[in-house]
C-alpha cells in the first residue's frame, strides 16, 4: 500500500517536472549546434540580423549668419577708427531688425602690421584690422533682411548663413526611435516568413547618422540680392530674397540589430 502511494507521488512529480521542462523549452529558443574553427561543436541561439536607416527633413528654426570686417590703412589710429565706424553700421542694422544683442557674437578686433621686403630690407606698408561676427535669428526672413541690408556695405564681408535646429537632441531622438521601429518591423517580416517569432534583442549598434545642413550661399548671393533689389528700386524698399537661404535640415540615423528567433 505504501509502495503504491510512493509510486503515485513519484509519477505526479515526474509529470510536474515534464510540464515545467516543456514550458522552459517553449520559452527559450532551441540551440543549434555549430562547428567551430577548432573542430569543437558549439551551440548557438537562432537569430536574425537586420539593418535600417532613416532620414527625415525638419524645418529650420535657427539661422546663423557670419560677417567680418577688414580695414587696411597706413595710419593705425585711422584704421581703428574706420573699423569702429563699420562695426556700428552692422550693429545699427541689427538693432533696426529688433535682433537681441544677446544673439550677436563678436570677437575682439585683431590688428596686424603689413610689411614689404625690398633689397633685403623690411618696410612697413600699413596696418590691417579685422573683426568677425556671428548673428543668430529665429526666422529666415530676418536672416535674409540682414544680409540684404549689409550687402551694399563695401567693408563688410558676408559669409555663409547656416540653417539649424534649436533642439538638436530632441529631433535626433525622434529619428533614432523611428529607425529602431523600422528595424524591428523588418526583422518581424523575415521571422514571419519562416514561421518564427522575434525574441530578445541580442545586439544593437548605431551606424553613423547625424544632422546634415545643406550648403548655403556665400557672399556672392548677398551681392546678387542687393543688385537685384537696386534694379527694382531702393534696397530698403525691396523685399528680402529668402531663396538664397536654406529652410530645412536633414537628420539621419542608421542601426544594426540582432534579434533572437523563437
Amino acid at each position: 500500500m505504501i509502495s503504491k502511494l510512493l509510486n503515485i507521488i513519484y509519477l505526479v512529480l515526474l509529470i510536474v517536472c515534464v510540464c515545467i521542462l516543456i514550458r522552459i523549452v517553449k520559452s527559450e529558443p532551441a540551440a543549434v549546434p555549430v562547428a567551430a574553427s577548432n573542430g569543437t561543436v558549439a551551440f548557438e541561439v537562432p537569430k536574425i540580423e537586420v539593418s535600417a536607416s532613416e532620414t527625415k527633413k525638419f524645418a529650420a528654426d535657427k539661422f546663423e549668419m557670419g560677417f567680418s570686417l577688414e580695414i587696411r590703412g597706413k595710419d593705425k589710429e585711422a584704421v581703428f577708427k574706420r573699423i569702429a565706424e563699420r562695426r556700428s553700421v552692422i550693429l545699427e542694422n541689427v538693432k533696426q531688425l529688433d535682433i537681441p544683442q544677446s544673439d550677436v557674437e563678436q570677437n575682439s578686433v585683431d590688428i596686424r602690421k603689413e610689411w614689404t621686403y625690398r633689397n633685403n630690407k623690411r618696410e612697413l606698408v600699413g596696418y590691417v584690422a579685422t573683426q568677425s561676427f556671428v548673428i543668430t535669428v529665429n526666422r529666415k526672413i530676418d536672416a535674409a533682411a540682414l544680409v540684404q541690408a549689409l550687402s551694399p556695405e563695401p567693408d563688410v564681408e558676408i559669409h555663409r548663413t547656416s540653417a539649424g535646429l534649436k533642439d538638436e537632441n530632441a529631433v535626433q531622438s525622434k529619428v533614432v526611435k523611428a529607425v529602431g521601429e523600422k528595424a524591428k518591423a523588418k526583422a518581424k517580416d523575415y521571422a514571419d516568413g519562416v514561421g518564427a517569432t522575434l525574441g530578445r534583442v541580442l545586439q544593437i549598434n548605431g551606424e553613423g547618422g547625424g544632422i546634415y545642413y545643406r550648403p548655403i550661399r556665400l557672399r556672392t548671393n548677398g551681392l546678387m540680392m542687393a543688385k537685384s533689389a537696386m534694379l527694382d528700386g531702393a534696397v530698403a524698399e525691396s523685399a528680402p530674397d529668402e531663396s538664397a537661404i536654406a529652410d530645412s535640415v536633414e537628420v539621419s540615423a542608421s542601426v544594426r540589430v540582432v534579434f533572437e528567433l523563437k
